[in-house]
């Protein structure tokens, strides 16, 4: 890839969130940590623990951001997985945990706020969690199991360049 056509490639941040003690509400973190270790060029890949205003402090000056978190929805099946756009983020029925300000409420905060420095995409790439609950760093085997195929498809949806 030349210089010029490097300028152009968005800035991608992707972001997991969740915390990685309460089972599979950790998928985000445990995603993101993979997603880290193929060190992809033009992608910064960050974990966050909680979500709302501190996304906000990281989703600025990017041009595309990739937020990974579990979710509960009635009728999902353990592991599955949705790639859901900003405007998407209200019909889902919750996030998996309370992490403060929701997901959505913080986007909308920040576009209203600092809008020219909010990204042009945002993307949610919502795993169906089964337990949210219990204290575990493990993850039940359903949502594990899922997540080869979810950093593939986070890479090659939203990272290569093919």
């Amino acid at each position: 890839m030349d210089d010029s056509s490097r300028q152009h490639r968005p800035r991608t941040l992707i972001v997991g969130v969740g915390n990685p003690i309460l089972s599979d509400d950790g998928v985000g973190i445990h995603i993101a940590r993979r997603l880290n270790e193929l060190k992809l060029d033009q992608v910064d890949v960050e974990e966050l623990p909680a979500s709302g205003l501190e996304l906000l402090d990281l989703v600025l000056g990017y041009d595309r951001v990739i937020i990974i978190d579990a979710i509960v929805t009635d009728g999902g099946k353990p592991g599955e997985f949705h790639v859901l756009q900003e405007d998407s983020f209200e019909r889902t029925v919750h996030g998996a945990s309370p992490h403060g300000i929701n997901i959505a409420t913080a986007l909308a905060m920040g576009r209203k706020i600092v809008a020219d420095k909010m990204p042009e995409q945002v993307f949610f790439v919502a795993i169906e969690a089964e337990d949210i609950v219990n204290v575990s760093e493990s993850m039940t085997p359903p949502v594990a199991a899922a997540i080869p195929s979810i950093v593939d498809r986070i890479v090659s949806e939203f990272v290569s360049d093919d």
